[in-house]
């Protein structure tokens, strides 16, 4: 074809493309470049006692000419070399490389190197032609793209040995028939994909697909070749690829590939990783490793510390990040002095796609069906703003201006007349169907040239809307008895309605600026909206009607009866929020090699910007009694035409249900809040290969973090209220103080939530209701961190390499510094500042020693310090009622920082030729840990109200676990679908204990008798994680098919310090110890996925994916008995005028998350 015809067809093209990128914001020119030629190009470069792949791998960084090998053919070679080369050509390095050896090399385009074997081998390295039989047989399958399927015609297909070689059809299929039984090589390339070789043995007629590897290599290069060249396919890390890295890493390293995440169901990085041994998920988001939570975990965002995206955690979500940006997941396990020193747990390193130096567009499509929630009538949802389908609402929401701002503790001197009209006035809720879920991805890969060097670019956009609709049973312990040491519950229905609308955008660029050096520049960006509805109605001081056959491993199915004291228990909540987050996460980086690539320079300059907001969350709360100036009344009506606004708690005895009313929560509450966070960082890596088997790398990073929290509360109350928004006589009836209330009004009921925000209700002259502003300066907090830290460190590779020795010296300097306040003791009283100015140094040594007794084996050992500090959020005295669990979240200023002693083993083994990416090993592990940091709960039963979740330091802790991983392909059964077939299982288990004193703050008069300290498991642990997985590969039809399983066992959701409720006798009379609530321990639960994928054309994919089939419960319990272990409740007591009581735990909250359908269609252009 002509230039000319060429070009037009191009215009063509490029005009159909346009049109995507331009709807995705994703339209760049696009530019050809061109490559100096192999040929003509001269290096200097040196070999001193190198293999043949040390000496390749040198060439590669040396020239950036991508070389295509395949290693079990290189690793034969035994030759040592040593050798300077001073203005050569590749050409005449290649040569001398490959001189006297079974292997040759062919230059593809002027651009590429690719070794292969010899047609004829030496004795060195004997072909086994021995026939088995005088038969003759037939050798076919299809050529195909690694990450897509697409077949690849015209490809080179050789059978070493057999001397035939042949071509690929139009749809990438091949035949070489006549073959004599035996054993040959099969050798396959393609103009720009990696060289493909493998073994085969010929007993009869076989099919053999091949999955080409475009641009292929090892982790981390860049691929640079011509922009014309006939490839638009993409490949990015691979399982082989992951394995390699493992194997050669320098610690304790577990990883997944992009590879076999594009197999599976998972579509976020939370539901990738908990396929990785040893890593389990708490809130389908945040990441545990090896049984230690969230808190304890790093993880990186190409090569950032991401940061927190949660209000009461130090936690990244990892739900966020969609799994097709991702080129693979690295978890590092054991201390490194180049790895940061608080990552007790371990740190998970996520690295996106990278740009590519290829033309490729591709575009995916999933819709998806979730149980229980698509095309469900009775979603809940409020008026939003119009923008709300963007993820961000458009300023309906924002804080009105005529309240003082954010920061700004003034109360609002404004009239009941200006809140009318400068609020929303939207307090209700209705109904909608929800629709299916959506998620629309694109990425895009081009390459440019500016000042005459090469520039990689890869563009992703990724939208997603999603609903899911939860029903949620509760049961907590309450503060009543009957009198007679019966147990009785708060229990509660709640309905949440969640849409969600997420945007992501990765824009990366690498530019080359010569063989040696290279920049890049990645952007990450995120923008999040999450409306929220839920209505929750308890009952309070329940008992459980039943016997002995009653099932009380759910709630469901459980009848309930309240012991009447005269009064109504139910009340109702309803929540109408909105949470909307974004994040910006970007770095500035280079690797230079200088000396002949024995000195290299790594650098990183990232900036991180994240904020989250919660703009006008409404809360209104009815119950089914009103007060008019005298006692309680109980409305008498049915349940749903029942519901009044909840008055304020008044002292006396017909009251006591209703001390949860406090002023500070209103009738209604309205607050707006606002978190705001930056980070810079900037580090340097330095590393020199001393002789070839010394090598000293030093580095620095230097963190700079602020965060920035401000909160603005109204609430609405009765109007008989001072200015300050208190009762003149705490005692006092409403009303009372002798002025006319229009208790109409007061009472509002929920069919009038649409005329509540009025003038007609909210008066200036008090007698009906009113709006305060109760922003007091505990309604936010300011901190900042610095951290200072330097490394050195020594690899070592005695013994001609078997032995690896990577240890070296971590020192960090951090300084905290956070300051808020806390209320007075007295509501409405001088809040009390607290400051927090915490430094540390740390010393943190560590080793890691690797052991390769043969290619196949490696045995593994580790030792290393790492430090655990508490987060801004923890420290802070800032406290937040979360309404969606119903908890109130404050932190700790006097928590410390948590050190550990880590040590680990294990024992790898590779297959000798690793081609199904095959791996078993044995891992143990031990940590020691001083003052370690968990999550609590506190709650008096008497006094009642929400459970209050704080931090606090545990004396001491130990850590054991055993890892088992296994991956194997199946193709030792002899039937032709196991060829295609591998199994991939990983098991944890793990046994933890953590020694803490009573805390007598909690527990007033513990009992002398009784040892001062307490055992139990540490919070966020689970004893045992099981992934097991098979996974269905057939290049030839291009059907993809993977089926995993995952269980994880029960953990502390947040430890209790305290009594449980107890009865003691008086001779015959019953005395209750009303107790404290229990810990709350996640139960386990498994998980079942599947996802097939086909190729329907050369560029469409189809994907049919289900994801949580088993649909199993997600329960918590209460430890009620303090056992710190879940004890399943029964019923003890039955027959009498009391009905029935219950011993053990009682599940305190459970839901099903829906089982998740989806469909996607992926076209590549």
């Amino acid at each position: 074809m002509k230039n000319g015809s060429i070009h037009h067809v191009y215009r063509i093209l490029l005009k159909r493309k346009c049109f995507f990128l331009s709807s995705l914001f994703l339209l760049y020119a696009i530019f050809g470049f061109s490559q100096d030629g192999i040929k003509t190009i001269k290096y200097n470069i040196s070999f001193s006692d190198n293999s043949l792949v040390e000496c390749i791998d040198a060439l590669q960084k040396q020239s950036g000419v991508r070389i295509f090998y395949d290693a079990a053919e290189v690793n034969k070679v035994k030759k040592r070399y040593a050798k300077s080369f001073n203005q050569a050509t590749l050409k005449v390095i290649t040569d001398y490389l490959l001189d006297d050896t079974p292997l040759t090399y062919d230059i593809m385009d002027d651009k590429k190197i690719v070794i292969r074997r010899r047609a004829q081998m030496t004795d060195a390295y004997p072909q086994n032609k021995t026939a088995l039989s005088d038969e003759l047989f037939t050798l076919k399958g299809r050529v195909v793209d690694f990450e897509t399927s697409a077949p690849l015609p015209g490809a080179s297909v050789k059978l070493t040995g057999a001397s035939r070689s042949v071509a690929s059809d139009s749809k990438g299929y091949y035949a070489i028939s006549d073959v004599k039984a035996g054993e040959y090589t099969l050798e396959v390339t393609y103009i720009g994909y990696s060289a493909f070789t493998e073994p085969v043995t010929l007993h009869n007629s076989l099919i053999f697909d091949v999955r080409m590897l475009a641009g292929g290599g090892a982790l981390g290069e860049i691929v640079v070749s011509a922009a014309g060249r006939k490839v638009h396919n993409v490949t990015h890390a691979t399982d082989r690829n992951v394995l390699e890295s493992i194997k050669s890493a320098q610690s304790v390293v577990s990883g997944i590939s992009s590879q076999q995440i594009a197999m599976s169901a998972d579509r976020n990085v939370a539901e990738v990783v908990k396929r990785i041994s040893g890593v389990t998920i708490k809130d389908d988001k945040f990441v545990i490793i090896r049984g230690m939570n969230e808190r304890y975990n790093l993880t990186y965002l190409n090569g950032n510390i991401a940061p927190s995206t949660e209000l009461y955690s130090r936690a990244f979500s990892l739900d966020l990040l969609p799994s097709r940006i991702i080129d693979r997941i690295m978890v590092y396990k054991s201390p490194a002095p180049d790895l940061m020193g608080d990552m007790t747990g371990g740190a998970v390193k996520i690295f996106t796609k990278d740009a590519k130096a290829v033309k490729h567009f591709d575009v995916e499509l999933q819709m998806g069906y979730r149980s229980a929630t698509t095309f469900n009538g009775q979603f809940m949802t409020y008026q939003g703003s119009n923008t709300d389908f963007l993820g961000f609402d458009n300023g309906v929401r924002k804080l009105p201006s005529v309240v003082p701002g954010y920061g700004d503790f003034t109360r609002a001197g404004i009239s009941q007349k200006d809140y009318v009209q400068n609020f929303s006035p939207y307090l209700q809720y209705g109904y909608k169907t929800a629709l299916p879920m959506m998620q629309l991805t694109a990425n895009y890969y081009n390459t440019f040239k500016i000042s005459g060097k090469s520039l990689g670019m890869l563009s992703s956009l990724s939208y997603k809307t999603e609903s899911q609709q939860l029903n949620i049973d509760r049961a907590g312990s309450f503060w009543g008895s009957d009198g007679n040491g019966r147990r009785t519950h708060e229990t509660a229905r709640e309905s949440q309605s969640l849409e969600t609308v997420q945007l992501n955008l990765l824009q990366n660029f690498t530019y080359k600026l010569r063989d040696s050096s290279r920049l890049f520049f990645k952007n990450y960006l995120l923008q999040q909206g999450q409306s929220t509805t839920v209505v929750r109605t308890t009952r309070s001081n329940q008992y459980v009607v039943g016997d002995s056959t009653t099932d009380l491993s759910h709630l469901t199915g459980i009848n309930w009866k309240e012991l009447v004291y005269g009064y109504n228990p139910y009340e109702r909540n309803i929540i109408l929020g909105y949470t909307q987050r974004f994040l910006y996460a970007g770095n500035l980086g280079g690797e230079h090699y200088f000396t002949k690539g024995k000195q290299q320079l790594e650098w990183n300059l990232g900036y991180t910007f994240s904020r989250q907001q919660i703009p006008d969350q409404r809360v209104i709360r009815f119950n089914q009694n009103r007060q008019d100036g005298g006692g309680v009344q109980g409305l008498g009506q049915t349940q749903d035409l029942g519901w009044v606004a909840s008055y304020r708690y008044i002292k006396g005895p017909d009251d006591i249900e209703n001390r949860n009313n406090n002023l500070e929560r209103g009738m209604i509450s309205r607050t707006w809040s606002r978190n705001n966070e930056h980070v810079y960082n900037g580090a340097i890596d330095y590393t020199n290969k001393l002789t070839s088997w010394i090598t000293l790398k030093a580095g620095t990073y230097q963190q700079w973090k602020s965060r920035v929290l401000f909160r603005r509360a109204y609430t609405v109350n009765e109007g008989d209220l001072n200015s300050a928004g208190y009762p003149e006589n705490e005692n006092a009836n409403i009303g009372s103080n002798g002025r006319y209330m229009d208790f109409n009004k007061v009472f509002f009921t929920e069919q009038d939530l649409g005329k509540v925000w009025s003038n007609d209700y909210l008066r200036d002259d008090g007698s009906a209701l009113k709006v305060f502003d109760r922003t007091s300066g505990n309604d936010a907090y300011t901190a900042t961190e610095q951290l200072n830290a330097g490394y050195a460190a020594l690899s070592l590779l005695p013994f001609q390499g078997k032995l690896d020795i990577y240890g070296g010296l971590r020192l960090e300097y951090d300084r905290q510094k956070v300051a808020g306040a806390i209320p007075g003791s007295i509501p409405g009283s001088i809040n009390h500042p607290v400051l927090v100015d915490n430094k540390t140094t740390n010393y943190l040594p560590s080793v890691n020693i690797s052991y390769h007794p043969s290619r196949q084996f490696v045995v593994r050992a580790a030792y290393g310090k790492t430090v655990n500090r508490p987060e801004f959020r923890e420290l802070s005295p800032y406290r937040e009622l979360d309404q969606l669990n119903n908890q109130t979240v404050g932190g700790n200023h006097l928590l410390k920082p948590a050190n550990a002693t880590n040590y680990d083993t294990r024992i790898e083994w590779y297959p000798k030729n690793n081609d199904k990416a095959e791996t078993f090993s044995v891992g143990f592990f031990y940590k020691a840990l001083t003052n370690p940091i968990e999550r609590m709960i506190t709650r008096d039963l008497f006094f009642g109200g929400p459970a209050s979740i704080s931090f606090g330091n545990a004396d001491k802790a130990t850590i054991k676990g055993l890892e088992i991983d296994l991956r194997k392909n199946l193709g030792f059964i002899p039937l032709p679908f196991f060829r295609n077939l591998s199994f991939i299982g990983n098991l944890s288990i793990i046994k933890s204990e953590v020694t803490k004193r009573l805390d007598t703050l909690v527990l007033k008069n513990p009992d002398p008798a009784v040892n001062p300290h307490y055992t139990r498991q540490l919070q966020g642990q689970a004893p045992y994680a099981v992934n097991l997985g098979l996974y269905y590969d057939n290049a030839g039809t291009g059907t993809k098919l993977a089926l995993s399983w995952n269980k994880v066992g029960p953990r502390i959701y947040a430890a209790a310090n305290g009594a449980p409720f107890s009865v003691k006798y008086q001779g015959t009379v019953p005395v209750v110890i009303q107790g404290n609530q229990g810990s709350l321990i996640e139960l386990e639960r498994e998980m079942l996925d599947l996802a097939l994928t086909q190729r329907i054309i050369k560029s469409l994919q189809v994907k049919f994916s289900a994801q949580n089939i088993l649909n199993q419960p997600l329960r918590i319990a209460e430890d009620e008995n303090f056992t710190y272990k879940y004890e399943k409740a029964f019923i003890k007591r039955t027959g009498d005028a009391y009905q029935s009581d219950t011993n053990g735990d009682m599940i305190s909250s459970e839901y099903k998350a829906g089982a998740h359908f989806i469909l996607s269609m992926t076209y590549s252009f």
